[in-house]
């Protein structure tokens, strides 16, 4: 067990009153024990108290960590009762990961437990320890080099699938193999769809070619997008351009500890406002990364989060002009004691690629 993870947790339950917790997000379960399972559509549940750790998984997934206690179970459906029987009668929060066909048993079963909806490890996993910034850092550098060898690759006719798959080449080529998703390549009108789905599209000159991508390296994600121009560009393209990577700027700028992420979004939104673009940014600024892509904080356009020191973030606004093209400029950020460090580096200047 990751003793000073499981005493953050531990903290955040007295402040919420719980007694126990569930959790079964694999990811939160790797966070606090350090190990990988993947039950597919069957229950892995860690139960934490202040002074105990019960492990219930599938007998296929057994590793087991250091001060828990391990039961493992068959495909005999019995899965909930015997959750139900390593519980104590106490408050008790669950994460929003436990299945309702797996929850509402529970509940029918344990009428003694009062339960309800714990963020328990989601807030402990927002402020990251150095060892995690250090993975982070060392994920957005790799990312930084794939997007420098794959956007060197353009030519024209290629497709979004096939410039897609220069990048998952380039990742495999620095050792990350071909997982955590594939790249969101967007050729023209494309671009303008803040969520595309890469397709057969072809590159043509003229066309703007945005690219967000990354991936889960030694645990922790990278996720960054460029947008770069194929071969000319209209006056529209660069003004568009410059008010995003004003925007972005001006997000990294108002990012500091005790700052709400509301204000960090509203510092990007003002400048696609005031350049008349506003109805064309429809997305949050920001989301939290780490052993997810994204993971709290979320939802920074309204939410008063203040910001804190260890806290790791997107920057990413954008406009999408529809039909037409789109421009998205992402970073990562860590928050120091003073403001921000970067964690990713690839050029953001205008580009014009030949």
């Amino acid at each position: 067990m990751l003793q000073d993870r499981l005493a953050r947790v531990r903290d955040r339950m007295r402040k919420n009153n719980l007694e126990q917790i569930i959790v079964t997000q694999p990811q939160s379960i790797f966070y606090l024990t350090g190990m990988w399972c993947n039950p597919m559509d069957r229950l892995d549940a860690l139960i934490v108290t202040q002074d105990s750790c019960r492990m219930l998984c599938y007998v296929l997934a057994v590793i087991e960590p250091e001060d828990c206690q391990v039961s493992v179970y068959a495909d005999t459906g019995e899965t909930v009762r015997r959750l139900s029987e390593m519980l104590d009668p106490v408050a008790t929060g669950v994460d929003g990961w436990l299945h309702s066909r797996f929850l509402l048993p529970l509940m029918q079963l344990r009428t003694d437990i009062p339960f309800s909806v714990s963020r328990c490890v989601e807030e402990a996993r927002m402020i990251k320890t150095p060892q995690e910034i250090a993975l982070l850092r060392r994920a957005s550098e790799i990312t930084d080099s794939v997007f420098a060898d794959a956007l060197g690759k353009l030519r024209e006719g290629m497709t979004e699938l096939e410039l897609g798959g220069v990048f998952s080449e380039s990742f495999e080529r620095h050792g990350v193999g071909r997982f955590a998703g594939d790249p969101m390549v967007c050729f023209g009108a494309g671009s303008a769809e803040p969520h595309h789905a890469p397709g057969n599209a072809r590159l043509r000159p003229g066309d703007a070619v945005s690219v967000d991508t990354g991936k889960r390296i030694d645990g922790y994600f990278s996720d960054m997008t460029r947008t770069v121009f194929f071969r000319r560009a209209t006056e529209e393209q660069r003004r568009v351009y410059q008010v995003v990577l004003e925007a972005n700027l001006a997000a990294l700028e108002a990012v500091k500890p005790g700052v709400l992420l509301s204000e960090i979004h509203q510092a990007a939104c003002r400048v696609i406002e005031r350049a008349g673009y506003g109805a064309y940014y429809p997305h949050r600024t920001s989301h939290g990364i780490g052993i997810d892509c994204h993971e709290e904080p979320t939802d920074a356009s309204d939410r008063r989060i203040p910001v804190e020191e260890g806290m790791c973030f997107s920057i990413e606004p954008g406009i999408y002009l529809p039909g037409n093209f789109g421009v998205r400029i992402e970073d990562l950020v860590v928050v120091t004691a003073n403001g921000y460090s970067l964690l990713n580096h690839a050029p953001k200047d205008f580009t014009i690629m030949e």
